[in-house]
């Protein structure tokens, strides 16, 4: 696609035989200052979709927020270096074809993760699940985006423990050792969090209780009677 050592275009990549591009009749300074302003502007709608997909994860926070988090973090970071330097090759005039669509194929992730959240939940029409279970650990963490975790016994198969986000209401709330209720909406294929309430209020599941699977059924999975 690339021939080696062909000078390209910084605008339209079509291959100079010339001082001015016959496709978009640029020189190269010129088409370098596009470039340059082009590269700024997706930059910023680049971290406007960031901030879509944070502000999605507080509004529908995932179960698994944290993984999705991770992913987000690496997207961003690879596609504000990609960003950078192909402005900085642009300005150097440098071959920058092959950077300028790796980063062009960033650019819709952080929206498309953002939208797939709020689709999510906004289709989702199954009633709330309950989750009885206890309270082992609490992390926080203070930053540009705080985070607020309760570490909860896991009421799924093959996992010891669950990092439930929270509000800052909840997290000051809840104590390491107390009954919770965990209530979770199934989505359409990501379980979100709908809130964390003391169990104090709801009766202890027994082994006759509805199974999770079921609207607003329990999981008794790792629980305990209140006082235990």
């Amino acid at each position: 696609m690339f021939r080696s050592g062909a000078q390209r275009c910084l605008h339209c990549d079509a291959v100079l035989t010339g001082p001015v591009c016959e496709s978009c009749e640029l020189t190269p300074q010129a088409a370098a200052l596009i470039l340059r302003r082009k590269i700024i502007l997706r930059t910023g709608l680049f971290l406007l979709g960031s901030l879509a997909f944070v502000v999605a994860t507080y509004r529908y926070p995932p179960l698994d927020v944290d993984g999705m988090l991770v992913f987000c973090g690496v997207v961003f970071f690879a596609g504000l270096g990609l960003a950078i330097w192909v402005e900085r090759g642009a300005l150097r005039g440098s071959q920058v074809a092959i950077r300028k669509r790796l980063f062009l194929a960033l650019l819709p992730v952080p929206w498309l993760l953002a939208g797939l959240l709020v689709v999510n939940a906004k289709l989702d029409d199954a009633k709330v699940r309950r989750h009885y279970t206890r309270v082992v650990g609490k992390f926080a963490m203070s930053a540009i985006v705080p985070t607020r975790r309760l570490v909860v016994v896991s009421w799924r198969a093959g996992r010891r423990y669950e990092r439930v986000p929270v509000s800052q209401g909840e997290y000051a709330e809840f104590h390491v050792g107390q009954e919770v209720v965990v209530e979770i909406h199934p989505g359409i294929g990501i379980p979100w969090v709908a809130g964390v309430v003391p169990a104090s209020g709801f009766p202890v599941p027994s082994a006759g209780d509805p199974s999770p699977a079921q609207p607003g059924g329990w999981s008794a999975r790792g629980s305990r009677s209140p006082g235990r």
